[in-house]
């Protein structure tokens, strides 16, 4: 099976990685020419938090797109700021049987790869899977958890192949009849979480050492909740807030996404994450104002570092 990796930073690499490891024909594409040069010389160095081991495995690193033409199967983690123009790209280059699958951070992404490739061919997952970016053809992979996945026209079938691919490869994956609850519990967990530490520059469990950030994260929270209730989403956890306390405290040393954005200078997922809350709450007549306020405070500190 050919499978090619459409941004590969941390999550991109660990993924390629280790299906590369397990024997899969893997593609890791990215614009980072200093980390593809690195992994074609030196292979991918994937450090384990867990076990305090480093794996190094040698995919196929590219800066060319045609490098990936005819792949069974396109995993789309790019920037939720890029799928747009990231899908229209890569969308000549796959074949008519071709799967294309995101496994990106906040809500929207599946709906813009839907449009272009067609649901026939695009699939949603969520994945606990956590990786931090050290350098070039360096990674830490800092957290295990399952990855789900579901085809938008439902026709599962044609997953197969690939989720036996990633549980080959050591990763825990299975097929999910009702991704969208998936997808709004992991926004959730973001919502409380990713833009207060890019804010406070904060890993994820310092966060609960502050009275005032916790606070802040119960109106995040459960402004989300109110929103995905309106919607019909029933949540895979009783107690939101409590779960994301959980999972600063799980994630403690972690810097969010959304820091490492800030460390080095991109621009943010927020419109995909606590802006998407914002977003659906207008429609569905939910006032959102916390969640407003800071999407309101990253877009600033986005505009500052690039003025």
């Amino acid at each position: 099976m050919k499978i090619s990796i459409i941004g590969s930073g941390a999550m991109g690499s660990l993924f390629g990685g280790k299906l590369a490891k397990s024997g899969e024909d893997v593609v890791l594409y990215d614009v980072n020419e200093a980390h593809i040069n690195r992994v074609n010389e030196k292979g991918l160095s994937i450090h384990s938090t867990a076990t305090g081991e480093t794996l190094v495995v040698h995919p196929k690193a590219t800066k060319d797109p045609e490098e990936t033409r005819g792949s069974d199967v396109f995993i789309i983690f790019v920037k939720s700021t890029i799928t747009e123009l990231a899908a229209k790209q890569f969308s000549p280059l796959a074949g008519d049987d071709s799967i294309v699958i995101t496994l990106q951070n906040g809500l929207g992404n599946e709906e813009i790869i839907r449009n272009i490739f067609g649901k026939e061919r695009v699939a949603a997952g969520v994945t606990s899977q956590g990786a931090t970016f050290i350098g070039p053809g360096e990674i830490n992979h800092a957290g295990n958890g399952p990855t789900h996945l579901c085809m938008a026209d439902k026709h599962n079938e044609k997953l197969k192949p690939f989720v036996e691919a990633l549980n080959k490869a050591g990763f825990e994956a299975d097929i999910e009849d009702n991704i969208e609850d998936l997808v709004w519990s992991k926004l959730i967990i973001n919502v409380g979480i990713n833009a207060l530490t890019a804010i406070t520059n904060l890993e994820n469990g310092r966060l609960l050492e502050f009275q005032d950030i916790k606070d802040i994260m119960n109106d995040l929270v459960a402004e989300g909740v109110a929103v995905a209730g309106r919607k019909g989403v029933t949540l895979t956890f009783p107690d939101p807030l409590q779960t994301v306390f959980d999972v600063a405290e799980k994630t403690a040393k972690n810097r969010s996404s959304m820091l490492q954005d800030f460390d080095r200078g991109n621009r943010t997922e927020i419109d995909f994450i606590n802006g998407a809350i914002v977003k659906e709450g207008t429609k569905l007549g939910i006032k959102t104002p916390v969640n407003k306020t800071i999407v309101g405070l990253i877009r600033t500190m986005e505009r500052v570092k690039h003025a």
